[in-house]
């Protein structure tokens, strides 16, 4: 069946906990960290000293149906790097922060800019370094080959691996709770023999 994700993450969605639907409905801005979570965590040196990084196609594509719904989506990382940049202007990622050693001054830094509210934001991460934003996010997210200890301050676990899919899964969850999901999908289900309106 064509449509078995999306039928399987309708069931999860009726059979998930109020508290959380509430965190994720206000959600106007997804936050990500990069390596670990749009990346398998892993970084490859070439050897005039530049990184490759492998990201996944499905989580862009995930990050791209958020934003034809009107949900930013930001990425602070505490690493710099050049293929992080192209990712971000292959996505039209604007807000991108990059060496953000402390990430919880470029979170605020968004908030100000954006004078979105806590609530109003998720964030995704995999490691200490991403607690403090986590703390703060109304809807924060880790992944499961995070460090563990980051799990408590989890409103939500993926099932997905970071850069396995696991913006992906979130990106759909997001849209399903807000009631956006059957937009997004109409344009693929549109009947391609008819002319666009």
């Amino acid at each position: 069946m064509s449509d078995s994700k999306a039928v399987t993450w309708a069931q999860n969605i009726d059979a998930m906990q109020d508290e959380l639907k509430q965190r994720i409905l206000p959600v106007r801005m997804m936050i990500f960290d990069v390596d670990g979570v749009l990346t398998d965590g892993g970084v490859i040196y070439t050897d005039d000293g530049s990184e490759i990084k492998r990201f996944d196609v499905q989580d862009g594509h995930g990050i791209k149906l958020l934003q034809r719904a009107g949900i930013e989506v930001a990425l602070i990382s505490g690493r710099a790097c050049r293929a992080v940049e192209q990712r971000a202007l292959g996505l039209g990622i604007t807000r991108v922060y990059l060496g953000s050693t402390v990430k919880i001054e470029a979170y605020e830094q968004i908030l100000a800019d954006t004078d979105l509210k806590e609530h109003e934001t998720g964030f995704m991460g995999d490691d200490l370094i991403d607690i403090p934003v986590m703390r703060r996010a109304g809807f924060a997210v880790a992944v499961p080959n995070g460090a563990p200890h980051i799990f408590p301050y989890a409103h939500y676990i993926t099932r997905a691996s970071g850069g396995r899919g696991a913006a992906r899964e979130v990106c759909e969850m997001i849209l399903q709770v807000q009631g956006r999901w059957k937009s997004v999908m109409e344009r693929y289900l549109a009947d391609p023999r008819k002319p666009a309106r």
